[in-house]
Parts: structure tokens; C-alpha cells; sequence
């Protein structure tokens, strides 16, 4: 996320003016939306269900310094008036401290960290106000009675600024006043407003409507409470993650949402301050100026409310894309005031479309063409925020439709790649549960088996889908495969009837094949019925936001078991490059122990199913020769041209499976591929292992954690120096690593390395981040070769997840010229044919890649699947073409007819389009013949940005658009650096005014280089006060198609 901090305070101080509210009743919470709820609730099991939790009585714990659901309301409801003005302590107390002193106990030190390593309480605010809860030991701090007046009894006494003891310092209150705003008040207030406008229950409302004015009167500002801002204390910013700055009470990410269930609470209690002249007088009680409902109200909007648009204007609510947006358009259409008094609903939507939330075109642009984002699969799913982003301001567009048009505010989710988010979290979930953990996405856990549960990593969100586009798939994914509806939408319309009706449609059932995402860049081959499911991916990504260097890294399921899983969400952000993100970490491939350089490079290269056999190729550029962002630590790795990996998964039958990897890499001198399994020891082969004994991976006299001096003279502290336990030896023939996990149906993965060329050095060690605690480790496996300058390492293994039995009963390399390995079955063997030619990888030109497999049962020969070139020369080979006309709107691409084309065209057949400096794989859907031309209908959208012409100059044009996934770079004249643009090679415009893209400079205005040096009066005239598309491809580039074949033996 990146921080955007204007002016904005310096030249806007927010005036409490007397006049009139422009707000005259509830906007969010009409009469319309409260009538759905309640229905909601009448109707459905899961509406009873969300009731229930919103208004039960029983005790409040909370665990976290946030909360997105319910609170008990119920429990809050049956407190005393003080007590729920109580319930948000006063923001005089700080809520940031020391780093170092984060979750640690007096009592238990860093033990607490093996319950949870980022919090070490949890609060019970209602039986234990102002009081924290050790997680591990469950004794109370301080001891002292804060909320009474008493600052100093007891052993371990805090007054707001910590306790001493023994010689460290902890900050009890400071935590509880931390959690008690982000894990009580907001859900509270959440629960309160919502069984309020359920129940019309006024004990709801009469505590809500306390604890909101309460709030409002502890709520900082930048005027006359800058003193209570998150980081007042610690000069504005954070004192260990100095980049971050903002926030109000909690920080400015976590404030977004706050704000915005603030506002929605707001909303629902404001006719309620009408009908208690009691709650008025209790207010003016406690010193807040108002002794009239329209006072009270007043004062909220402005001491609460517009106090955070106003941080919203200034950058200091800020979170990732889509939460920002959402908070502003919420305050937009619950103040509902277009009045002349600032900010106010025009500032905010100008804001979330125009400003800095920029959400006009941000689906365009900062989606990709299969619907994933510019972060993790985790946090992609905050885009789903615009759902809530779009309907906001369909009710403020139905409210004010002359001052919020279409063609300044456009509607979302009318773009393709929007409707493309959707599609995307189907395809992203494997086995119907999992989710790969891509960059900071899932984690490790010790193995346990999952049953299909969902059939989508989106719940409710696919209601809104189906809703809008009506695809049977998108009713599939509202239930459970057991048939079941996931929660819907409380106060939204619950379709139950047109669900019913599209899921009787076979077009409704999501097949669980082979797929690419290509656009944001991961293959995942999958196949098996039933109990018998079994995937495998390959992900190479180029993300922006919550990355991490898991370049080609390799992860894999099985009946329902992750049996090789990948790190996931760091454990804490402390020690996260040196250990969870660290490309050592994961499952790929090292070339001298370097870290890649931020950027693009990653693409598919091959990928096509035949007879059982299915196959996926990629390549990255880790090492680039130019780059935008440095590796970490160095970059001594040279020359590295080629890094590129296949993998093959082999269905044996519908129950047996193995999978067939290869990595092949060129450069630097030191090849080192990283294996770890699931949370168990696996069982080394025989070989002749010497311990090393002392020390860690970075050498023998280097301890755990320490710092040290690699060989190409870099002074490191990461991976090497964090395994230990470190043992050696030669590999020269195909050996087998099990991990045996532990379930009574006999789940085991059986890792086979197989050396090509010279022996491998083999390494084992085990390891943790100093984050954990002592008893967690990782035991790795790393297979090291060492080459001359430039030389190519080819790594090549077999992985077996099977129950009982393997299925791999021996490996054997017989040839390396060509890469030909047996894979002997117990009734049977397998013939593999592997093609990953020498060469740059880097290159978006044609590779002569390929696979074959050969398969024997018994004395027959029963299968021989081929896959592209196999082997030089060999093979079904490629179809090949020039894109000669192109129809965006439409997805299609014409090619000149030939005979035998069209049937290589076939409906499903991924094709390889690419230029000199960009390549990407579609599928094709539909294929027909117009005169001398072939048209194909491919499956996603070419589009990548758009935006509307801001500015031209000599070979510029900038648009009013923030381009997500732009990472072009100017020097100090102006002009465009070399690297790893994303955008290079692309189109800007269509038909005649299309020119080829040199690269993108993102920001607020995003600047646009053509290829060609073209003058201002040139673009003026093609593209002044136009929007502009940028696409993925154009006339001229060119086509391949890897052919299948499968021969009758």
C-alpha cells in the first residue's frame, strides 16, 4: 500500500458552523433496506443465525486488536449507561509503544508467542474492563484499578505509560485501549446499530447512541486533538516501521473500516436521539456541548464523521485499494450533505473516484485480464470492497443523480475484468478449499485432511456476481457442494429462487481441469474425481503488494491434504525477508544465494493436457540485468538468463498420480533448490551423510540468528545463518526423501531427486525465524550444484502423494541427451520425454519445449501422449501465426486460413501471443472462417489500462488514471529508464491512432511512452480528450500453438 500524504491539514481547518445539518433523516438505512433485513431474518436460518450473534448476552472476549463481525450486543445492551461510556478509553492514552516490547508477558516472556506471536492478550472488556489477559498463563495486568482512579497498587501498576518490572517495561493499558476501540467499540457499535434497525428494540439504540457520542468525543483531529492522533506520541510516524505514518485512533489502515462502520452505525441510530430526551441530558452530563437532539447529532458529524473525511483527504485514513474508497463513499451517503460546509459528499466521492482513491478506472487497472489484483490471493480480495464502493454510490446516484453522472462516476463492475474478479477466485481454488500461498497468503500448518467446501475463496460476494451477470457458475459458487447456501448479505435481497433455478443448469457446474492465470500468473494442474482429487501449482507471479520471493515456487494437494505446502503469511513482519519471504524458503530454485529484484518477468510458456497427461511451463527473470528495484543484500548473481521450470502431472488412473518436475537455470555459480514438506520430519535415504555439528548453514562457526560474510563478500543476516542442525552428502543416483503424514490412511509424499550431469551435493537442515519460539522448525532439503561462471543446472524430480502404496516404485535417468526418464510402476512403467533447450529464457521468442509420456502396463504399451518438441525435432511441434486484424470488443484475433489451422485451433487450445518485449497465453473459445481469415474468440480481455487523456508532450501522454501495475521509471530528464517494464510492447488505442507502448510511470497521472518518438501535435490530435485503452496485443505480433498427440501404441 502506498502512502499518499498532501497538504491538506495545512490548508483546511474544519469549522463547527451553526448552521442546520444538511442530514434530515437515515440515507443508508432506508425503510427499503431495513424491510429486507427483517425479512432476511424472518426467511433464512443464516439471517437468524447473524441476529443471534449481534444480539447475544453472552461474555465478550476479544482476542485481536480488530474485529470485522459481531459483538454481543445483548451483553452491552444490559449495561449501565456509564459503563458503555467507558467502553472507549480516553484516546489520552497512547496506543503505540516500543517494538521490542510487543507480545511479551511479564510472567511468561516470548512464551506467549507460541499461543500468538503478533498479541500476546486478550480483553474481556465487559467483566474485565481495562484489564489484558495473558494468553498463555491467563493472569490479569495491571493490578492496579485504572478505571477507579487507582495508578500504582499491585506488582505490575500502569498509569497509560507502562509498567516497569524487573528492568523492562510493558504497556498493558496501552494495548487494552488499542483493542478495546478496534475489537469492542466498532463491533459493538456494529451490533448495537444493526439489531436496532432489526428488533426496533430502543436498549440497542439508547447504548449505541452513548458509546457513538463517547466516540465522537474522544475522536482526534488535527486540530484540537492532535495530541490524541495514533502516533502523537512518537513524532507522527511509527518508531519501527518508519514508513508508516497517519491513522487516528488506531493506525491508517485499520481506520478505513472503523470509519466505515462507524458511519453505517450513525446512520441507523440517528432517528433514535429524537426519542430520548433522557440520553441528551446524560450527554450534557458529561460535558459535551449539546442539549438538544440536532446538537447531539451535530456534534457527531463534525467531531466524528467529518474529522475522518477529513483524514480521509489528507492521506491519513489510508488502507489497501478498495477500503479507503469504501470509508469515503459510506460518509458520502450517510452525511448526505452537498452543502457548501467541508469536506463533505462531493469531496468524498471526488475523492474515491478521481482523488486519491482513484477508483473511476481502478478496476481496469489494477486488475488483471483473469480478475486477480496487484497483491496476494488473500489480499486481492479486498477489491471486493468496490462491491460495497458501487452500491454506495448507486444510492447516492439514485439520491443525486444531476451531480453524480455516469460519465464522471462510472458504474464499476461494467468492465469485463471486473465481472474477471469473480472468475478468478473460482479458478484460484484448488480441491474446492485450498488457496495457494502466494506471497503473503495462507501459511503452514501440520497436515490435516479437508473436505470440498467451497467452491469459490468468495462467499456472499458471488451474490452480487450472479445478481449482476446472471452466470449459472456464479450460483454454484453462493453454495457449499454439500448444496448448501453460504451466509448471504443481511440487508440485501437473498435470491434464493433464481439460485434454485440456475443451479438445474448444467452450465452451472465448475469443473475442476487443468487452468491457467495467466494474466496474474499461476498454473494449476488438476484432475481425479471425488476423494481422488489431486493438484499441482506453479506460480509465477510478479506482484506488487504482499510479495514475496517465491519466484517458480511449487505447491501441491492430494485427497483433500496440502502434502507440499508453501510458508504462506509471514509469522510476523519482523525477520519476514530474512525467513518466510526469503527465495531460499520456498520450494524453487536460488543462483548464488541472492535475492531476486522487484519486477516483472514472470510468463507462461507451455501449457496443454493430452491423454492423462498434463503439462505446464513458465520462466521468471530473477536476476534481470536491469531493474527497478536492486536485489536485497547485493546482486553478485550474473548472467542469469535462464530460469525456467516444467512440471507434469501424470495421471495414472483415476485413483494413482505422480507429478515430474523440472528447473532448468543458467548463470551465477551457485545452484541451490529448496525443498520443505509439511510440518514433519521426512525420512532421508541412505546415503553417506556427515553432520557438520556446530553452526548453521552459513558455515560451522557461525551461530543461529548471527550475522556473517558470505562468500561473494556480502555481510548477511537471513536463511543460511537460520538453518541448522546442518548434515551433507554426494548424491550420484536417484534417491527418495518420504513424509510420512500421520494419517491412519497410510499419506505419504515421496520427494525422488534425480541427478542429471554431475553428482548433487545434498543438504538437510532444519530452521525457524527467531519470531518462533525454539520448539517450531522447518526441516529443508536443499540440492546444491556448484558451476563454472554461466553454467546451466538442470534439477529434476518426482513427486509421489499416495496412500499406503506409492505409486513410484523407482526412478531411473536413461538419457540426458535427450532428457528421457523411467518411472517404474508396480504393473507397469512410464517412458518420460523432457524438452527445456538450452538458452535465454528471458527471450519472448519461440522455445521448442515439449513433453512425452510413454506408458507400458503389463507387456502393453497403453498410452503415448506428446506434447509440443518433445525432443529436437520430434513431436506434434508447433502451429504458428500473425495476428492480422484484431477486435478488442469482442476478444478476437484474426489469422491468415491455412488447412489443418482451425483443427489446431480447437476450443479449449491455449495460445502463445507475443512481441519482442512481451508474451501471454489466452485460451481460444470459438474459432470461425471469414473469407482468407481465421477468426479466434479467446477467453479474457486484452485490456490492460485505461484512462482519460490528462496531457501531451513530445513522446508523452498522460492520462487522469493511476495505472496499478505500472513500474516505469524516469531519470531526471524525463525520459524513460530500461528495465523490466510491464507494459513494453503493448498497444495504446485501436485501429489506425494504435501505437506500440515503450512503458508505463504510474502515479495520480500516469504517463504513457510510445515506442516511436512522437511529437505533442501528433498525440494531441490522435488522442486529445479522449480516454485511452492500453491492450495486451496488436497487429503484427505473432501466434503459437502447441499441438497434442496421442498415438494408439
Amino acid at each position: 500500500m502506498k502512502r499518499r500524504h498532501s497538504a491538506f491539514w495545512s490548508i483546511l481547518v474544519m469549522t463547527m458552523i451553526a448552521a442546520a445539518s444538511a442530514k434530515d433523516s437515515s440515507t443508508y438505512y432506508t425503510p427499503d433496506r431495513i424491510t429486507v433485513g427483517r425479512t432476511n431474518v424472518f426467511r433464512y436460518s443464516w439471517a437468524k443465525r447473524l441476529l443471534g450473534e449481534m444480539t447475544s448476552k453472552s461474555p465478550v472476549t476479544v482476542p485481536y486488536y480488530i474485529n470485522g463481525g459481531y459483538a454481543a450486543g445483548g451483553a452491552y445492551a444490559s449495561q449501565s449507561d456509564e459503563f458503555m461510556w467507558t467502553l472507549q478509553p480516553s484516546t489520552l492514552i497512547p496506543r503505540v509503544y516500543p517494538h521490542e516490547a510487543k507480545a511479551i508477558c511479564p510472567v511468561h516472556g516470548t512464551d506467549v508467542r507460541k499461543v500468538d506471536a503478533w498479541c500476546a492478550w486478550s480483553i474481556e472488556p465487559v467483566s474485565h474492563p481495562y484489564k489484558v489477559q495473558c494468553k498463555l498463563g491467563k493472569e490479569w495486568y495491571p493490578s492496579n484499578d485504572f478505571l477507579a482512579g487507582d495508578m500504582t497498587s499491585g506488582e505490575f501498576p500502569d498509569d497509560g505509560n507502562g509498567c516497569d518490572y524487573k528492568g523492562k517495561r510493558y504497556y498493558f493499558l496501552r494495548d487494552y485501549a488499542h483493542m478495546a476501540y478496534g475489537g469492542a467499540v466498532i463491533p459493538a457499535l456494529r451490533s448495537l446499530s444493526q439489531a436496532y434497525v432489526l428488533t426496533g428494540e430502543t436498549a440497542y439504540a439508547r447504548k449505541g447512541a452513548i458509546l457513538l457520542a463517547r466516540l465522537a468525543s474522544e475522536y482526534p483531529n488535527h486540530t484540537d486533538r492532535s495530541d490524541r492522533l495514533f502516533y502523537a506520541t512518537t513524532g507522527g510516524r511509527d518508531p519501527h516501521y518508519t514508513w508508516k505514518t497517519g491513522g487516528m485512533i488506531t493506525d491508517l489502515i485499520w481506520e478505513t473500516f472503523s470509519l466505515e462502520t462507524t458511519a453505517y452505525a450513525y446512520d441507523a441510530l440517528y432517528p433514535y436521539f429524537d426519542q430520548d430526551p433522557e440520553l441528551i441530558s446524560f450527554l450534557k452530563a458529561k460535558g459535551m456541548p449539546v442539549d438538544t437532539a440536532v446538537a447531539a447529532r451535530r456534534y457527531i458529524e463534525e467531531k466524528l464523521l467529518r474529522s475522518g473525511m477529513s483524514a480521509l483527504l489528507s492521506g491519513d485514513i489510508h488502507g489497501n485499494e478498495g477500503l479507503h474508497q469504501a470509508a469515503a463513499l459510506a460518509c458520502a451517503l450517510v452525511m448526505d450533505d452537498f452543502s457548501d460546509t467541508h469536506p463533505n459528499s462531493q469531496d468524498m466521492v471526488d475523492y474515491a473516484y478521481h482523488g486519491i482513491g482513484h477508483c473511476a478506472y481502478l478496476l481496469v487497472n489494477g486488475l488483471t485480464r483473469d480478475g486477480g489484483g496487484h497483491e496476494s490471493p488473500g489480499y486481492n480480495r479486498i477489491k471486493c470492497d468496490f462491491i460495497r464502493v458501487h452500491r454506495l454510490m448507486e444510492q447516492l446516484r439514485r439520491r443525486h443523480p444531476e451531480e453524480l453522472s455516469t460519465d464522471r462516476y462510472p458504474d464499476l463492475f461494467a468492465e469485463p475484468k471486473a465481472r474477471a474478479l469473480f472468475d478468478y477466485y473460482i479458478d484460484i481454488t484448488p480441491l474446492d478449499y485450498f488457496l495457494p500461498s502466494i506471497g503473503d497468503c495462507g501459511g503452514i500448518y501440520p497436515p490435516r485432511r479437508i473436505p470440498p467446501y467451497q467452491y469459490s475463496f468468495l462467499s456472499s460476494e458471488n451474490l452480487f456476481a450472479f445478481q449482476r451477470y446472471g452466470d449459472p457458475r456464479y450460483a454454484r459458487a453462493c453454495t457449499k457442494p454439500d448444496g448448501t447456501f453460504f451466509t448471504g448479505e443481511l440487508f440485501e435481497p437473498f435470491p434464493e429462487d433464481a439460485i434454485k433455478a440456475a443451479l438445474a443448469k448444467p452450465e452451472s457446474q465448475i469443473r475442476r481441469e487443468s487452468r491457467l492465470l495467466d494474466g496474474y500468473g499461476i498454473g494449476i494442474l488438476e484432475s481425479g474425481e471425488g476423494d481422488n482429487r489431486r493438484a499441482v501449482s506453479l506460480n509465477y507471479t510478479s506482484l506488487i503488494g504482499h510479495r514475496q520471493h517465491d519466484n517458480l515456487s511449487l505447491e501441491m494437494w492430494a485427497r483433500g491434504v496440502a502434502v507440499l505446502p508453501d510458508i504462506g503469511y509471514p509469522h510476523t513482519c519482523d525477520y519476514s525477508w530474512e525467513w518466510d519471504s526469503n527465495i531460499m524458503a520456498h520450494n524453487t530454485v536460488t543462483v548464488d544465494e541472492t535475492q531476486p529484484s522487484r519486477g516483472s518477468g514472470g510468463a507462461a510458456t507451455l501449457f496443454a493436457s493430452a491423454n492423462g497427461v498434463h503439462v505446464v511451463a513458465a520462466r521468471h527473470d530473477p536476476y534481470p540485468t536491469t531493474a527497478f528495484g536492486s536485489a536485497r543484500g547485493g546482486n553478485p548473481a550474473r548472467d542469469v538468463d535462464e530460469y525456467e521450470r516444467m512440471v507434469v502431472l501424470v495421471d495414472v488412473d483415476p485413483e494413482r498420480f505422480y507429478v515430474v518436475d523440472l528447473f532448468a537455470v543458467r548463470g551465477g555459480e551457485q545452484h541451490d533448490q529448496s525443498w520443505h514438506g509439511p510440518l514433519v520430519s521426512p525420512e532421508p535415504p541412505k546415503l553417506h551423510w556427515q553432520a557438520q555439528g556446530n553452526g548453521t548453514l552459513a558455515g560451522k562457526d557461525v551461530a543461529q540468528f548471527a550475522t556473517f560474510t558470505d562468500r561473494w563478500g556480502r555481510t548477511r543476516k537471513d536463511f543460511p545463518s537460520f538453518l541448522t542442525n546442518i548434515r551433507r552428502a554426494e548424491l550420484g543416483q536417484s534417491a527418495t526423501w518420504s513424509w510420512n503424514l500421520g494419517f491412519p490412511e497410510g499419506d505419504t509424499l515421496n520427494l525422488h531427486l534425480v541427478p542429471v550431469g554431475q553428482p548433487l551435493d545434498v543438504i538437510m537442515g532444519r530452521g525457524r525465524s527467531p519470531a518462533h519460539t525454539p520448539d517450531f522448525g522447518m526441516e529443508y532439503l536443499l540440492a546444491r550444484r556448484t558451476v563454472a561462471p554461466g553454467g546451466r543446472s538442470l534439477f529434476l524430480t518426482v513427486l509421489d502423494a499416495f496412500q499406503t502404496k506409492p505409486v513410484v516404485k523407482s526412478v531411473r535417468l536413461v538419457s540426458e541427451t535427450p532428457l528421457v526418464l523411467e518411472v517404474r510402476r508396480e504393473d507397469g512403467k512410464d517412458e518420460i520425454t523432457l524438452n527445456v533447450p538450452a538458452g535465454s529464457s528471458r527471450l519472448t521468442t519461440h522455445r521448442s519445449l515439449g513433453a512425452r509420456v510413454r506408458s507400458q502396463t503389463g507387456e502393453n504399451w497403453t498410452r503415448d501422449a506428446q506434447i509440443g518438441e518433445y525432443e529436437a525435432g520430434k513431436g506434434p511441434g508447433y502451429a504458428t501465426s500473425i495476428i492480422r486484424a484484431v477486435d478488442h470488443a469482442d476478444n478476437e484475433i484474426a489469422l491468415d486460413h491455412r488447412p489443418g489451422l482451425d483443427s489446431d485451433l480447437a476450443p479449449g487450445r491455449a495460445i502463445r501471443i507475443f512481441n519482442a518485449q512481451r508474451t501471454a497465453l489466452f485460451r481460444v473459445r470459438a474459432v470461425r472462417r471469414e473469407g482468407e481469415l481465421l477468426w479466434i474468440t479467446l477467453d479474457q480481455s486484452a485490456l490492460l489500462a485505461r484512462g482519460p487523456v490528462a496531457a501531451v508532450d513530445d513522446g508523452i501522454v498522460t492520462i487522469s488514471a493511476f495505472i496499478v501495475f505500472a513500474n516505469g521509471q524516469v531519470d531526471e530528464k524525463g525520459q524513460l529508464k530500461p528495465g523490466l517494464d510491464y507494459f513494453a510492447g503493448s498497444r495504446m488505442a485501436e485501429g489506425k491512432t494504435a501505437r506500440r507502448v515503450c512503458g508505463v510511470v504510474g502515479g495520480e497521472n500516469s504517463k504513457i511512452f510510445p515506442a516511436e518518438r512522437v511529437t505533442a501535435d501528433e498525440l494531441r490530435e490522435d488522442f486529445g480528450g479522449r480516454v485511452v485503452s492500453v491492450w495486451q496485443y496488436g497487429e503484427g505480433d505473432q501466434v503459437e500453438i502447441s499441438r497434442t498427440r496421442s498415438v494408439r501404441p
